[in-house]
């Protein structure tokens, strides 16, 4: 028979950063011989990964290794999972203490050192990027050191980036109770369990909902640009995958039942997949109907992710939403200029715009470079004169002579 031990408790204590902490840089990317680079594959080598920051990553492995005399000293584990005693409830605490005491000592330390982490992680670009660009053009290792260096994280990132989460001590065993106050836990110890576990549940809330933020973002690039016979399978998914709005649809709906304020949009989700489905109908009646209620759909999700921005608290995601919203103007008013462009300078004027925010921005920019390619084109068409064209015959000879028939 087996017996309950009602004195045993799951502690998990994690410790992380909110930004990147390093980057990869390919092999290839390094510009050595492809010999070299097909030895090194050959032998599984990993590509090179430099820290962003160094006290960063010297914070954290200090927090951990606190982390590990915590668990060593107060727990019995197998794999991930640490069970903690009641005996040993008292020192568990105490070091947790001092692990968030610690970390907000390190983060503080952080906020102060941004400058002096920023200009080492700036020389450490500058050392591996000019050897590769030293026959390159300056335009291009301009490109290449912004696009690093905009990896570090910014002043504000660096103000609190070290997280520490507790869950529990949360019971092993759970009994069915006669009173409310019933249970195992001693008062100190519930209200340790309480108060660390909802501040995880909140933190994990508050990651779903930015997440919910992002995948709104990427749904409103997708629709400004798609038009109703564009979509196919790869939107709304078939027998053999997932279509992006079905996902899209589907991750809302789990974020939905965590987060208070996404289910009018999860809703209007689900509808979009299930319009978007009936526009592949073969019925041509089942299709007018789809086409003009897909319409009346954008307008209600572009209204509900309005309501989103306006009442919740600001984060990266969130963000990102409110300029995907913005941008939708911006994308309307640079399709009708790059179409009146009369000529090259004017579209150079405009190309800088075509950049803004790839990050939500992606289809639209995607669609404004190939109007901007197209543009382009007939512009240098028109430029072309009709002498310059004759001259140009005039240059070619045949490689073969044959008999025309006409």
């Amino acid at each position: 028979m087996i017996t309950m031990d009602k004195n045993i408790f799951i502690l998990r204590v994690e410790i992380s950063a909110s930004v990147r902490q390093s980057t990869q840089i390919r092999l290839n990317d390094l510009r050595l011989q492809k010999s070299v680079i097909e030895v090194l594959e050959k032998q599984q080598s990993v590509s090179v990964r430099p820290n962003l920051s160094g006290k960063l990553k010297e914070f954290l492995s200090n927090l951990r290794i606190e982390q590990r005399k915590l668990y060593d000293d107060c727990t019995i584990h197998q794999g991930d999972t640490h069970f903690l005693h009641e005996d040993y409830f008292v020192e568990a605490m105490q070091r947790i203490t001092l692990i968030r005491q610690n970390a907000a000592n390190f983060n503080e330390l952080l906020n102060e050192l941004w400058l002096q982490e920023y200009e080492k992680w700036a020389s450490t670009v500058v050392g591996f990027l000019e050897p590769l660009f030293q026959h390159e053009d300056p335009v291009s290792y301009n490109m290449a050191k912004e696009a690093y260096l905009s990896l570090f994280p910014t002043k504000r990132q660096f103000e609190n980036p070290i997280n520490v989460y507790v869950l529990g001590p949360n019971p092993v065993f759970l009994d069915a109770a006669n009173n409310k106050d019933d249970h195992p836990f001693s008062k100190t110890m519930w209200e340790a369990s309480v108060s660390n576990t909802t501040e995880v549940l909140e933190a994990a809330r508050s990651g779903a909902a930015d997440r919910a933020c992002l995948k709104a973002a990427e749904l409103l690039d997708d629709l400004d640009v798609r038009i109703a016979s564009k979509i196919g399978g790869r939107q709304t998914g078939g027998l053999k995958r997932r279509g992006s709005w079905q996902m899209t649809a589907e991750n809302l709906q789990l974020i939905s039942a965590h987060c208070p304020g996404f289910e009018t949009l999860c809703e209007l989700t689900k509808k979009l997949n299930e319009v978007s489905t009936d526009l592949q109908a073969p019925d041509a009646k089942t299709r007018d109907k789809a086409y003009n209620k897909f319409s009346e759909l954008k307008v209600e999700i572009r209204g509900e992710l309005e309501r989103i921005v306006a009442t919740r608290d600001s984060s990266a995601g969130l963000d990102l939403l409110k300029k995907s919203l913005s941008l939708s103007g911006v994308y309307k008013d640079l399709i009708v200029k790059i179409r009146e462009a009369e000529s090259k300078d004017q579209l150079d004027n405009l190309y800088g715009q075509i950049e803004l925010e790839k990050d939500v921005y992606n289809q639209r920019a995607r669609h404004l470079q190939n109007l901007f390619d197209q543009q382009s084109e007939f512009i240098h068409s028109t430029n072309i004169s009709l002498t310059e064209e004759l001259d140009e015959l005039r240059t070619l000879t045949a490689s073969t002579a044959e008999e025309l028939d006409f």
